[in-house]
Parts: C-alpha cells; sequence; structure tokens
C-alpha cells in the first residue's frame, strides 16, 4: 500500500535526511557494450572509402539512382519508420513535461436564495501549481530511456532506408538479368530456326537424315520453352520494383525496356576492419540504443521505492454579491511513501528481464553482422574469377559454334556438332549472365552489411 503524508517543512527534511543516502541507489549507470571481435574479416577486407553510403552508386545507372531515390522516397515501410520518429519525438517531450511545474486553473459561478428571498451570487476561481521533486532520479531515468528510444527510432529508419535500397538494387539486378537472358535467349532461337531450315531443305535433298531434322526441332522447342519462365521473372522483378517504390508496373516496365545492360560495379567493393563495421552499422546501434532504454527502465522501476516529494499550492479568490470578496491560499510539501508495495518489487524484476533480453539482442545482432559481412566477402571474392571463367568460355563456344557450322556448310561433318555447338554456346552464355548476376547482387549485399546507413549518389 502507498500512504501519503502531508508534513512541514522541518518534517520533510528530518524524514527524508535517511534516505537520501540512498538516492545513488536509485541510479543505474549505463556504458555501450563493446564486442569482441577479430582484427580482419576472413576475406579481404581494404580500407573503408569516404561517402562509400551511395554505395549503388559504383554502377553509374541513372535507372537505379533514380529507383532508388523514389524508394527513399515513397516506399511505405520507410515512411513508417518515420512515423514512428515523430512518436518516439512527442513520447520524449511528454517524459520531459515531467520535470517542469504543473499549473492549472478553475473557476465556478453560481446562484443561490437564502430563507429571507434574497438572492446572491458569488465566483470564484482556483490556480494551482505542483512541482514533482526528482530527488531520486526517476524522471531523470525515464528521460534517458525515451532519448535512447529516439535515437533507436532515427536508427530504425536508418535501418528501413538501408533495406529498401538493397531491394530496390537486387530487384533491379534481377530484372536486368531476366532482360539479357530473354535476349540471349531469343537470338539462340533466332539461329536455331535458321539451322531447323537448312536442314529440312537439305533433308529434301537428302543431304540430312530424319535424325538430324528432329534434333534440330528439339533445339527450337528447348529454346521456346524456356522463354515463358523467363519472361515471368523479369515481370515478377518489375512488380517488385513497384512495390518498393510505391510506382506502377508499366512505367517501370517500360523505362527498362528502353534499353541497358546487366549492372556492374565501377569498382570494388570495400569493407572496414570488423569494429569499424559493427560500430556504424545501424541495426547494430538500433540493439545497441533499446539496451540504454532497457537499463534506464531499471533505474525508474528502482526509483520507485523511494520517496516521492511534491511541492504544491494553490490560491483561491471568491467574490460574493453583497457580501466581499475573500481570498484563500495554500502551499506545502507532500511526500508519498511506498511502505508495501508488492507491485514495485515486480516491476523492477520485469524490468531487469527486459535488459537481459536487450542485452542477448544486441549480441546476436552483432553475430548476424558479422556473418552477413563474412557471407557476402566468400561469394564476392570468387565473383570476379568466376565471370572470368565464364567469359573465356562463352569466346570458345563461340568458336566452336563458327568452326563447326563452316564444317557443316562444306560437307566436311554432319550436323550433330553444330547443334551441340549451338546448346553449349547458349548455356555457356547464359551461366555468363547469371555470374554477372551473382558479382552484382554480392557487391550489393557486401555493400549494405558493412554501410552505416545510405547516402544520397550524386546523379
Amino acid at each position: 500500500m502507498t500512504q501519503t503524508l502531508s508534513l512541514s517543512r522541518r518534517g520533510i527534511l528530518a524524514g527524508l535526511a535517511s534516505n537520501l543516502a540512498l538516492a545513488a541507489c536509485a541510479q543505474v549507470s549505463y556504458t555501450a557494450p563493446k564486442a569482441e571481435l577479430a582484427n580482419a574479416f576472413a576475406g579481404n577486407s581494404p580500407a573503408r572509402r569516404a561517402g562509400a553510403n551511395a554505395w549503388w552508386a559504383a554502377f553509374r545507372d541513372k535507372q537505379l539512382d533514380a529507383l532508388i531515390a523514389a524508394g527513399l522516397k515513397r516506399n511505405l515501410d520507410v515512411l513508417t519508420a518515420v512515423a514512428t520518429i515523430r512518436e518516439a519525438q512527442a513520447n520524449a517531450r511528454l517524459v520531459g513535461a515531467n520535470d517542469l511545474p504543473q499549473i492549472d486553473a478553475s473557476g465556478s459561478a453560481g446562484r443561490s436564495r437564502g430563507q429571507a428571498g434574497g438572492i446572491s451570487e458569488s465566483s470564484s476561481a482556483t490556480l494551482g501549481v505542483s512541482w514533482l521533486v526528482d530527488l531520486f532520479g526517476q524522471n531523470r531515468a525515464a528521460r534517458a530511456g525515451a532519448s535512447a528510444q529516439l535515437d533507436a527510432a532515427y536508427l530504425s529508419a536508418e535501418v528501413s532506408r538501408l533495406t529498401v535500397a538493397s531491394a530496390i538494387a537486387q530487384a533491379y539486378v534481377d530484372a536486368r538479368y531476366y532482360q539479357q537472358a530473354i535476349a540471349l535467349t531469343r537470338q539462340s532461337l533466332d539461329s536455331r530456326k535458321r539451322s531447323l531450315s537448312m536442314t529440312r531443305t537439305q533433308d529434301e535433298f537428302g543431304s540430312a537424315t530424319r535424325l538430324e531434322v528432329l534434333q534440330a526441332e528439339q533445339l527450337v522447342t528447348q529454346a521456346e520453352a524456356a522463354l515463358p519462365g523467363l519472361e515471368v521473372g523479369f515481370d515478377q522483378s518489375v512488380n517488385r520494383l513497384a512495390t518498393l517504390t510505391a510506382g506502377r508496373s508499366a512505367d517501370i516496365a517500360a523505362q527498362l525496356r528502353r534499353g541497358g545492360g546487366q549492372p556492374r560495379a565501377a569498382y570494388k567493393a570495400s569493407v572496414g576492419v570488423p569494429a569499424e563495421v559493427i560500430r556504424v552499422r545501424p541495426d547494430v546501434r538500433v540493439a545497441e540504443r533499446n539496451l540504454a532504454a532497457a537499463v534506464a527502465g531499471v533505474g525508474e522501476a528502482q526509483a520507485a521505492f523511494y520517496p516521492k516529494l511534491t511541492l504544491s499550492g494553490s490560491v483561491t479568490p471568491t467574490n460574493i454579491s453583497g457580501g466581499g470578496s475573500s481570498k484563500t491560499w495554500s502551499f506545502g510539501p507532500q511526500i508519498t511513501l511506498p511502505l508495501f508495495n508488492a507491485a514495485n518489487q515486480a516491476n523492477l524484476s520485469a524490468a531487469q528481464a527486459r535488459a537481459e533480453q536487450s542485452r542477448l539482442a544486441w549480441q546476436a545482432s552483432v553475430l548476424n553482422a558479422v556473418e552477413e559481412v563474412e557471407n557476402a566477402l566468400a561469394g564476392y571474392n570468387r565473383d570476379a574469377r568466376a565471370v572470368s571463367s565464364q567469359s573465356r568460355l562463352v569466346e570458345n563456344a563461340r568458336e566452336t559454334v563458327n568452326l563447326t557450322r563452316s564444317s557443316w556448310d562444306l560437307g566436311e561433318s554432319d550436323f550433330f556438332p553444330v547443334l551441340d555447338a549451338e546448346r553449349s554456346l547458349l548455356s555457356a552464355r547464359q551461366e555468363l549472365a547469371s555470374a554477372l548476376r551473382d558479382q552484382a547482387v554480392n557487391y550489393i549485399k557486401l555493400s549494405a552489411a558493412a554501410a552505416g546507413g545510405v547516402g544520397i549518389p550524386a546523379v
């Protein structure tokens, strides 16, 4: 139970003397946690460039820049995060108002008839002021918690922006990949149709077999069957871009069809040392700010065990018709002593449990950050070799097609080597497109994993 006592000033000073020594116990000190990390990532990690937050500028693609700019401006997740910031700002102002004197005013007026039949009128107004003296730091803890939550809201908005920018870039890379795959398949289809026409002509003259005609028809059918799946992939990528940018699929598809190759970064991705990367990552900083807010909640719960001192006063002037006026006033302190309150202990235990959960969440965010960078590095550091190997394979396959076709035209060989060579060329070109896609995606993942937020590229 809670007992409220009105005491004289001398009584308050005497009653609080023994409790003031406990004020420091109500405060919970907070120091930002530090993670024990390796000196370097497993892969190569050159020093971070200045201004590397706008990592998508490395692709030097104006359409990608425009899509990301639109997403950062209109994406619903980003707008929701901005609204969360406004809520946190209002909450911080609300908590800060507890340290200010609370002033209120009220008034009344009335008319009454006495036994003698006379009518009297009266009016009064009351001005009241109260101020909670934060002796044991409950308000300070609440302010610290609200400030940490506001920081977390700002950083959460950065997480949303970074996530949206990364998702747009990956969807754009996918769309360009499917465009390239569709173009390659159509080119191969045209070539296979020409081969089929030539084979049928030679079959009519008896220089080609029915089996060769069937083989040529099979290659044409295979290319035709592959097109719908690639076209669906392109449409889905465009729809994803429309969702992320709050735009129209038809407009985005029209822009992409105007031309453009697969995105390739103009310079290498770079990350800092693990400690630097973890320090600037907004998701890790969100977890740290949540931990700070939770620790402040522990301090607020501890302060609830200590007395609360409130200074209050009021002035009430009263006017009575025919009877003059009067003025009453009062001023004095009020102390609230929590004697037997089991809820305080339960609140403290809950606050301590929340702080422990926040600490574990921060540790998990650090481990996740390191894993993301390591995984992206593992892929990105090998992508260049894969692209180079696939490029050589494409050149070899193209030369093989030319040689086998020339040999067949001269009648030096049958048509089977030509069919095999064309099949190998298409496969090699598709694999090269896939390797370029993987390289771009891993660049995006690595850059986003090591980024401290989102910057605006120079267009």
